[in-house]
């Protein structure tokens, strides 16, 4: 890519891609997938580790800019949504990773692993995906 601020569209889909694909096999193979709960934990957990990164790439490299989605999704053409990324909206998605990778480890190794927990990461994994969404799209 010739310009990386083009990579700050991963930001918000790297975490909601693993939340969406988890919920599909969870909906699929509600058995098993509720039986593997360390790692879907972990894999939630690394996606959001990995779009911390992102942000904390362009945070230490100064990257600030605006990018039309409309240039990477066909279905928002005539919508006009930009994404902001400045310093303020780096260091809040870094923290807000932290936060929500901390909860989901402290959640895996003190919560009881019973039915209904791979619906619960799935949710604070769709849930970081979506605030890290809206910081981007609200210009501060």
């Amino acid at each position: 890519m010739d310009n990386p601020i083009s990579l700050s569209i991963l930001i918000p889909l790297i975490p909601f891609g693993m939340t969406f694909l988890i919920f599909i096999l969870l909906t699929s193979f509600n058995k098993t997938m509720n039986r593997l709960t360390k790692p879907v934990s972990y894999l939630i957990i690394l996606s959001i580790l990995i779009s911390s990164l992102f942000s904390l790439f362009f945070f230490l490299n100064h990257i600030e800019g605006t990018i039309l989605i409309s240039k990477y999704f066909s279905f928002l053409r005539d919508s006009g949504v930009q994404l902001h990324l400045n310093q303020l909206n780096e260091e809040i998605i870094i923290f807000m990773g932290l936060f929500a990778s901390s909860i989901l480890a402290y959640s895996l190794f003190k919560l009881p692993r019973k039915k209904g927990y791979v619906l619960y990461v799935v949710f604070i994994g769709l849930l970081t995906s979506l605030v890290e969404a809206t910081l981007l799209i609200v210009d501060f």
